[in-house]
Parts: C-alpha cells; sequence; structure tokens
C-alpha cells in the first residue's frame, strides 16, 4: 500500500530512525528517540526526547497526521488543577474518527497539537503556546536540517556524502554504515 507523504517528512524520519537505530545500543532502549512501527493500514513514527514530549507521525492511504505533546504548552491538562478534557476535544474538531482511533485515550490525553494534511493542511490551533514549532523541529524536511539536527544530538562529525545518502536513499549498507558512525 502507497502511504501519502508531506514534504519529506518520511525520508527525514526514515533516515533518523535508521540512524538511531545503529546509535542505540539494544541495552539502552530508553535513550532510543525515534521508533517506528508499520502495519497494513499505516506507517507511524514516534519520537520520544525522554522529558516528557512527544511526535507521532502517521503515514496512511490518505493524510499524513501529527500529534504532539509539549508538557511545558500552556494547553498540557497535566499541567492544570483541573484536567479539562474539552480543550483536547477542541484540538480533534472534525478530525475523521477513524485517525483518532489511531491512538488509545492516554495519547489522546498527551495532546497539544494536532495537525492533518490531506492534501490540505488543517490544526485546530488554540494556542501561539501548543508545543507545535519546537516539536516539528525533529522532522527535517531538508537534508541540511537533517545534518544539523543529527550533528547536533549525537555529537558526532559525520561523513558529509554518506549522510547525504541516508538522508535520501532512507538506509546504508553495513559497511557505510559502519564508515558513517566511526565503527
Amino acid at each position: 500500500m502507497k502511504f501519502m507523504d508531506w514534504g519529506n517528512m518520511r525520508s527525514g524520519l526514515e533516515a533518523l530512525y535508521f540512524l538511531d537505530n545503529a546509535l542505540t545500543d539494544p541495552s539502552e532502549e530508553y535513550l532510543r528517540i525515534i521508533t517506528k512501527e508499520e502495519s497494513e493500514s499505516y506507517l507511524r513514527y514516534l519520537i520520544d526526547n525522554g522529558s516528557g514530549d512527544s511526535l507521532y507521525v502517521f503515514f496512511t492511504e490518505d493524510a499524513v497526521l501529527i500529534k504532539g505533546f509539549s508538557h511545558e504548552s500552556s494547553l498540557s491538562q497535566f499541567a492544570k488543577e483541573k484536567f479539562d478534557r474539552s480543550v483536547i476535544e477542541k484540538i480533534y474538531d472534525g478530525v475523521d474518527e477513524k485517525y483518532v482511533s489511531l491512538f488509545d485515550d492516554r495519547e489522546i490525553d498527551e495532546t497539544t497539537f494536532f495537525i492533518w494534511y490531506d492534501g490540505k493542511i488543517h490544526q485546530n490551533k488554540l494556542s501561539d503556546d501548543d508545543g507545535s514549532k519546537w516539536m516539528l523541529g525533529y522532522i527535517c524536511e531538508t537534508y541540511d536540517d537533517f545534518k544539523e539536527f543529527v550533528t547536533d544530538y549525537y555529537e558526532i562529525d559525520f561523513d558529509e556524502n554518506l549522510l547525504e545518502k541516508l538522508y535520501t536513499d532512507g538506509e546504508l549498507s553495513d559497511n557505510e554504515l559502519s564508515e558513517l558512525v566511526g565503527g
């Protein structure tokens, strides 16, 4: 099944997933920044920065869905004295139930912004302080953004030709990977 893409989101996420997989020791799974899950109906990437923030990106046949949670956002209901589900309902207002059902109740509660793209961009933006600008920085839509992010995040000076090949192709051979990460 062919999944919809939006710009180069999928390329950047796939390259980050491949690199993170190579650089994260299996005994330190908790340090992983990105995970991937694929089913017949979607491809999902989950970015968890380990600080209480998360970004889900779903690619489906007819839409790209981006759900984010920034724990410091004024829309985070966990920082409120009383949890107000109506705020979250407003964020998801107008979203097809088949998309909302991709998330469990806890994941829905952990929402400060939701963007969906079906050829047009849709968002019920309730506040400028929803965390979207900061969290969307994890999605690298250009090679230059990807290079800047991974070089800073992993504190490694990567071979630029191999890094660009990874971004473009989404994978490297074992020899190329070993050369890229200095192995």
